[in-house]
C-alpha cells in the first residue's frame, strides 16, 4: 500500500523523499493535538463567559457544524490530492498557482503566528505554576526555549515528533477527561457547591447589547478550539495509506475534540462557585479548581495542561514546516532552493523547520518593541486559518464549475452530488466568521499587522512570483519531471 502511495506521488511530479511512517493513530493525534481541546477551553472559557454568560456553551454545537463542513471539504480534497502543503496544493492545481500562493501564504501566517502564540501561552502558565513574576522579556525567553525544543524534536525526524505527540495526546485525553470528571463528581455531585443546570442557560450580567448578537460573538472563543482539523492532510506524504486514513482521522479528531471540549465547558460552568471571581480572573478554570478543590490540585492541573500545550506547539510547527517545504519545492517562496532540501538521514525538511522558527522569532522580537503589536500578531492565527477556508472553498467552487475537479473513486471518501451544497453553505459560514473577525471591535486591531504581512506577500508576488509562474518556473509544474504526469481529470491508478 505504501508503494502505491509513492507511485501516486510520482504521478503528481514528486519523488518520495519524506519518511512515510505516520500511522492512522499518529495521524489522528496530529489532528487532535493541533486542535488541542484543553488549550482551547483554557483560552476561550473566559471570553465566552464575559461576552454572553454561561449560555455561550450552546454555541459549540453550531461551531461543530461549521467545522464539520470544512472537514468534509478538506477530506474530499485530501483523497484526490494527498500532498504536503495541502492549502497551497489544492488551489494551485485545481484553479491557478496565483491563488495557490495567496492561500499558502495566509496559511503560513496562521500556522506560524499560531504556534508562536501557543508557545507564549505555555510560558505564561509555566511562570504562574512556579510562582515566577516574569517580565515580558523573560516570558519571551521561555517562549523561545519552548520553540527551540520543538525545533530540535522536529528536525530529528517525524517518528520522534509523532511518538512524543502521541504520548501527549494520550495524556490529554485520559488525564484531562479524568480530571474534569473528578471535578464534576466531587464538586457538583458530592459537595453540591456548584451551580444548578439552569445556570447553563443564563445570560450573566455582562451583556449590554442584543443578546443574540453577543451570543454569536461568544462563539468565536469556542471556535478557536476546533481550528486545524485539517492538519492530517498536511502530512499526507508521510502518512501510510494516506487517502484512506486522512478523512477518517480528521473526522475522528474533530468529533473527539468537540466532545471533550463540550464536557469541559459544562463541567466547569456547573462547578463555578463565585461567579464574580471567576469572571474577573485571568485564569477562570484555575480559579474554579483552586476555590472548589485546592490550590495544590490546581497546580497539578496546570502541569498536565502544559504537556498538552507543548504538543500543540509541536503539531503546529510540524504542519507549518510541511507547507513551507511544499511551496519551496515548487519555487514559490524566497530561498526556495534552500527551504525545499530534505535531510537524507532524517528525511525531514530541516531548513524549512528552522525557517519557520526564524519567522516565529521575528514575531517574538516585536514584543520587545510593543506588547500591543505582539498581541495583534498572535490574533492573526484565527484570521489566517479562516482565510484559508474561504480561499480554498471559493477555489473549489470555481474548479467545480470549470469541470477541473477530480472525479470520484470507488472506496474513497467523496462528497459527490452534495459537493456544491456543502461548498456554498461552507463559504457563507466561513465568510460570516471572517466578517466578525475583521469588523468586531475586539478583533479589529488584528487586521493591521495582517494587512502589513499581506502587503509584503502581494509585493513578492507582483515583483517576482507572477513572472515565475507565467514562465513555468514556479508552481506545481516547476518541480515535475520532463515527462508529463497523469492529467488531473483521470483517477489515481
Amino acid at each position: 500500500m505504501d508503494a502505491d502511495e509513492d507511485v501516486n506521488l510520482e504521478r503528481f511530479g514528486y519523488e518520495q523523499k519524506l519518511d512515510r511512517s505516520v500511522t492512522p493513530f499518529a495521524s489522528f493525534c496530529v489532528g487532535f493535538a493541533l486542535i488541542s481541546a484543553t488549550t482551547a477551553v483554557y483560552a476561550g472559557f473566559g471570553f465566552g463567559l464575559d461576552t454572553a454568560g454561561p449560555a455561550f456553551v450552546w454555541t459549540l454545537p453550531v461551531v461543530v457544524v461549521i467545522f464539520a463542513l470544512w472537514a468534509m471539504i478538506a477530506a474530499d480534497l485530501a483523497v484526490k490530492l494527498p500532498l504536503a502543503g495541502y492549502a497551497y496544493q489544492w488551489t494551485s492545481r485545481l484553479v491557478h498557482p496565483n491563488l495557490g500562493w495567496f492561500t499558502g501564504y495566509i496559511a503560513l501566517i496562521g500556522f506560524i503566528s499560531g504556534f508562536t502564540g501557543v508557545a507564549y501561552t505555555f510560558a505564561t502558565y509555566f511562570a504562574g505554576l512556579i510562582g515566577w513574576d516574569a517580565s515580558t522579556p523573560e516570558l519571551l525567553g521561555v517562549t523561545a526555549a519552548v520553540l527551540l525544543i520543538c525545533v530540535l524534536i522536529n528536525v530529528y525526524g517525524i517518528r520522534l515528533a509523532t511518538a512524543i505527540n502521541n504520548l501527549g495526546v494520550m495524556l490529554e485525553i485520559f488525564l484531562t477527561v479524568g480530571i474534569t470528571a473528578f471535578v464534576l463528581i466531587y464538586v457538583v455531585l458530592v459537595k453540591q457547591s456548584g451551580q444548578s443546570l439552569n445556570y447553563l442557560a443564563s445570560h450573566g450580567d455582562t451583556v449590554s447589547s442584543t443578546y443574540v448578537f453577543a451570543w454569536m460573538v461568544s462563539s468565536l472563543g469556542v471556535m478557536f478550539g476546533l481550528l486545524g482539523v485539517e492538519a492530517p492532510a498536511d502530512i499526507a506524504e508521510e502518512t501510510k495509506s494516506a487517502r484512506r486514513v486522512i478523512p477518517r482521522t480528521m473526522f475522528l479528531a474533530l468529533g473527539t475534540a468537540a466532545v471533550i471540549e463540550f464536557f469541559m465547558y459544562i463541567t466547569f460552568l456547573l462547578a463555578t462557585r463565585d461567579t464574580d471571581a471567576t469572571s474577573d480572573s485571568t485564569a477562570p478554570i484555575l480559579e474554579i479548581i483552586s476555590s472548589q478543590v485546592s490550590p495544590q490540585f490546581a497546580n497539578f492541573v496546570v502541569a498536565i495542561a502544559l504537556t498538552n500545550i507543548l504538543v500543540c506547539v509541536l503539531a503546529n510547527m510540524l504542519v507549518a514546516t510541511r507547507l513551507l517545504y511544499a511551496m519551496a519545492r515548487d519555487n514559490m517562496v524566497p530561498f526556495s532552493r534552500t527551504f525545499h532540501t530534505v535531510s537524507p538521514r532524517h528525511k525531514i525538511p530541516t531548513v524549512a523547520v528552522w525557517g519557520s522558527a526564524a519567522v516565529s522569532g521575528f514575531f517574538l522580537l516585536t514584543a520587545l518593541l510593543s506588547e500591543t503589536a505582539f498581541s495583534y500578531i498572535l490574533g492573526m492565527a484565527t484570521i489566517g486559518y479562516v482565510g484559508v477556508y474561504i480561499l480554498t472553498t471559493a477555489g473549489m467552487m470555481v474548479a467545480d464549475r470549470r469541470g477541473t475537479f477530480p472525479p470520484s473513486e470507488a472506496g474513497f471518501f467523496d462528497l459527490g452530488r452534495f459537493r456544491r451544497a456543502v461548498h456554498t453553505i461552507g463559504l457563507l459560514s466561513f465568510s460570516t466568521v471572517m466578517g466578525a473577525l475583521i469588523l468586531l471591535p475586539d478583533f479589529r486591531p488584528n487586521v493591521a499587522p495582517l494587512a502589513v504581512l499581506l502587503a509584503l506577500g502581494l509585493l513578492w508576488w507582483a515583483l517576482v512570483l507572477r513572472a515565475r509562474i507565467a514562465t513555468g518556473k514556479a508552481g506545481p509544474g516547476a518541480a515535475q519531471p520532463e515527462n508529463d504526469p497523469t492529467p488531473l481529470d483521470q483517477p489515481i491508478p
